[in-house]
């Protein structure tokens, strides 16, 4: 499976007619999102040759349609295909759509290749100003320079010095025109096999970690699969603490992205601060950290501080019959099935407010009010495997209810339990991604902040 993203404008149905062409051998099925209903870039892409073209028309599959495009996928994969290539709206957020198919029921079927995101060098400037656009190359494991036929020298050497400049870096760099890009880059190079998705299952966790020396530097880095979910609270924790300098050894620098329980974050300590935002990268969990000059001895005692720290932070075990409900002020009330069925006001068919689902579920407004939470902020609700939603503003997540049995027994895994969050369809403010999160095990109060 390939996504092929890339702002507005930048070429990804010429890239992918010329994929086609050069693949005519093999049976390969494509799924196009036009965010408008004409379907566009169907029709050329239907002109190539005996393909499934499958078009989601009006609605992003990575936000506002995922349901669509995991339905879409079933159909698709029915047909046998060899390959399969989509191509997401130039609006779209590729990382989103990264999380859906490995949550997806046919996740087993499938390996993802490098996401391969197209850059106009002639936009770097407008780009760089559009969030959407920054989240796209965030999420690239291959970044395409296209329609360099069209640039100056001035254009490309800004777009030179952009890439040299990001991280983690990405798998590759390619400059083309007319969308050609060589096979080789829609697979994952060699050695990178630890770090990406495979067809059957879970990656084993596999720690990667090596030390060097510059000029009396010293340097470490570690990186871990998608599959190792980190505590975002103890990594917050031992950054802060090696900010203060409890390592040992003075540090120049750490940087670091991590899929947490709470979503995919970037973590910097530079100057004795912790910085921390949320991140698009999606490839893998990584860090590096360079000490000071000092004595070779205390800067290797400061890597493994550093490396413990860390690997305490992962492969956590889930509470499987329990929410943890995670308060600001780093209170943790956790709650199971016990104690949402003595909530007041339980839902004994939940049917009634979700139809097509079934069974017993408790109200959230009501969860929340047992637990003293005022609705005026947002939230974020994690899963089991590692999923965590965008923010959802408190007063609609209360709308919502958690499915916590049927026929008057515990939900079971198949059904989405131990817990279940639903919300009814028409709750303002409540993003799709939000209104269906099975094996729900954590839920983030952020106060009234959506970051």
């Amino acid at each position: 499976m390939h996504i092929v993203s890339g702002f507005l404008g930048t070429g990804k149905t010429t890239t992918i007619r010329a994929q086609l062409a050069a693949r005519r051998g093999e049976r390969i099925a494509v799924i196009v999102n036009d965010f408008g209903e004409a379907a566009l870039d169907e029709s050329v892409l239907s002109e190539e040759g005996p393909f499934r073209i499958t078009n989601i028309a009006g609605a992003c599959v990575c936000c506002t349609a995922p349901e669509g495009f995991v339905d879409a996928l079933g159909a698709v994969l029915e047909g046998g295909p060899e390959r399969l290539i989509i191509e997401p709206t130039g609006l779209a957020r590729p990382q989103d759509l990264v999380d859906t198919i490995r949550r997806c029921p046919h996740r087993e079927s499938l390996a993802l290749g490098p996401v391969v995101v197209l850059v106009d060098p002639r936009r770097l400037a407008e780009g760089e100003s559009d969030p959407t656009w920054c989240e796209q190359v965030e999420a690239a494991d291959v970044i395409v320079a296209n329609r360099t036929d069209l640039c100056a020298a001035d254009d490309l050497a800004r777009f030179d010095a952009w890439v040299a400049g990001r991280w983690p870096p990405p798998l590759a760099v390619h400059r083309t025109e007319h969308g050609r890009i060589p096979e080789q880059l829609f697979e994952w190079p060699e050695g990178e096999g630890a770090s990406r998705p495979r067809s059957a299952g879970a990656v084993p966790a596999h720690r990667h970690a090596h030390a060097s020396s510059t000029a009396g530097h010293s340097a470490r880095s570690w990186r871990f699969p998608p599959e190792v979910i980190f505590a975002r609270e103890r990594l917050i924790d031992a950054l802060d603490r090696l900010a203060a300098g409890e390592a040992g050894a003075p540090l120049a620098r750490f940087k670091g992205v991590f899929h947490t329980r709470e979503g995919v974050f970037r973590m910097e300590v530079a100057g004795g601060v912790r910085h921390e935002e949320p991140s698009a990268f999606r490839r893998d969990s990584r860090a590096d950290a360079i000490f000071e000059n000092g004595a070779e001895d205390a800067c290797e005692r400061a890597g493994g501080w550093l490396e413990e720290a860390i690997l305490s932070a992962g492969e956590l075990e889930q509470q499987a019959h329990q929410i943890e409900v995670a308060h600001p002020d780093g209170r943790v009330d956790v709650v199971d099935r016990e104690f949402l069925l003595d909530l007041a006001d339980g839902v004994p068919d939940v049917s009634l407010l979700v139809p097509g689902r079934a069974g017993g579920a408790a109200r959230v407004g009501r969860l929340f009010e047992r637990l003293g939470v005022v609705p005026a902020g947002h939230a974020v609700v994690c899963a089991a495997d590692g999923f965590a939603s965008e923010p959802v503003k408190l007063a609609a997540l209360s709308e919502g209810v958690l499915l916590h049995s049927q026929e008057g027994s515990p939900l079971p895994k198949a059904k989405g339990g131990p817990f279940r969050l639903l919300i009814p369809e028409g709750v303002a403010d409540a993003p799709s991604a939000c209104a269906n999160v099975k094996a729900v095990t954590r839920i983030v109060l952020r106060g009234t902040s959506a970051d």
